[in-house]
């Protein structure tokens, strides 16, 4: 959709004197904007691995030249990695396991669960630091050896503000990459027969490789003017914007909060270890970020404060919602029956996309489901 939304945003944008994109999510249009647009962009978002990769480009207005920063990167992860293979010299396919026989995929994948949850915990007490990503996805969404590497780039990382930015968003992205789960991290691969082709492609990914390239894509990568990324509610978004600015919201659709589907990327952006659950090893709800715009009963509230909130501000508003009723019970229809009464002008566009059902899995509902999207533009 972006060829078509960005004319518009390009054309709103002409008087604006900073844009914002308060529901970042994957950063797409905020890396747009900031390339394409003169003036500052703010991005924001309720998860923090959103509002880090937004700012992996639009908090820089030059190119940056990573690779000697990413060369000595890796060697410190490198080192750290070492200290815990080093206690594992005769059995290093624990951390790291040989997977080629789809027969005998639950055992090995079985046991390295069960080999970063025994095994590993106590180096990880006498090494020190924070192992989150071993200790609660080692054998699940990774292998151990992926694992530990994802966790040692996550403590060795370039100290300089614009390097480690573009280290954690390449990083997350790597992750994102090599990750044994089908589309989104909700829920990883199980050791079945039908889905041990997928884990052992998965946990055969180089971490190091991913990361590398991502952050060489991302460094070649600058904004035309500096911006600034914020994790958290929308409205601190739009409160560091001025009459005649521009807002472009994609707002969740889902009534299933997106923290949920996320939740490996956000461990990762933070850093810190914490007790996960269930098959999808999930954090506990009061650690994840929460939306109204993902609870039925609030998302229509949340839709009219967003409104209200650029209507008294004098902000353009350009809005991207599907046209048919979501699960979150909202519509396009219902933004621009609250927007018209506050808006001196309301327009429309529509725009046919596939997009993600979040979390379909063939069996209850499809992953992707074509439908009508509104682009619309709310002018005060």
């Amino acid at each position: 959709m972006l060829p078509v939304l960005g004319e518009i945003i390009e054309r709103e944008a002409h008087d604006a004197g900073k844009v914002a994109d308060p529901f970042c999510g994957s950063a797409a249009v905020s890396w747009f904007m900031a390339a394409n647009l003169d003036v500052p962009v703010i991005a924001g978002d309720l998860q923090s691995f959103a509002s880090n990769r937004a700012a992996a480009i639009i908090e820089r207005d030059q190119q940056v030249d990573i690779s000697l920063a990413i060369g000595k990167w890796f060697k410190r992860a490198n080192r750290l990695t070492g200290e815990i293979l080093n206690h594992f010299p005769n059995h290093i396919r624990s951390v790291d396991p040989d997977l080629k026989c789809s027969a005998t995929i639950a055992k090995q994948v079985l046991g390295s669960r069960k080999f970063c949850a025994t095994v590993l915990p106590p180096l990880f007490a006498k090494i020190g630091g924070q192992w989150p990503i071993s200790k609660a996805y080692g054998g699940y969404y990774f292998s151990p050896y992926q694992a530990l590497i994802i966790d040692a780039l996550r403590q060795t990382m370039p100290k300089q503000t614009g390097h480690r930015n573009i280290a954690l968003a390449a990083l997350v992205e790597a992750a994102s990459r090599c990750a044994a789960a089908p589309g989104h991290t909700a829920q990883p691969f199980q050791p079945t027969e039908g889905a041990a082709p997928y884990i052992i492609e998965a946990w055969k990914k180089n971490i190091f490789d991913y990361t590398r390239s991502a952050a060489l894509e991302m460094a070649a990568l600058a904004a035309m003017q500096r911006g600034k990324a914020i994790t958290g509610h929308f409205s601190q978004t739009l409160d560091e914007l001025n009459s005649g600015d521009l807002v472009f919201a994609d707002p969740p659709y889902s009534g299933v909060h997106y923290s949920r589907f996320y939740h490996v990327l956000e461990t990762i952006t933070r850093g810190t270890e914490t007790e996960v659950s269930g098959r999808g090893r999930y954090p506990s709800r009061e650690e994840r970020p929460v939306s109204q715009f993902s609870r039925k009963s609030e998302a229509a509230e949340g839709a009219r404060q967003l409104l209200v909130k650029c209507a008294e501000k004098e902000l353009k508003l350009i809005v991207t919602f599907p046209t048919e009723a979501s699960s979150n019970g909202l519509s396009a229809d219902d933004f621009i029956e609250m927007g018209t009464p506050i808006f001196s002008e309301v327009e429309r566009e529509l725009f046919d996309s596939n997009f993600s059902t979040l979390g379909g899995n063939q069996k209850i509902r499809d992953a992707r489901k074509m439908c009508s999207e509104s682009i619309i533009i709310f002018r005060p």
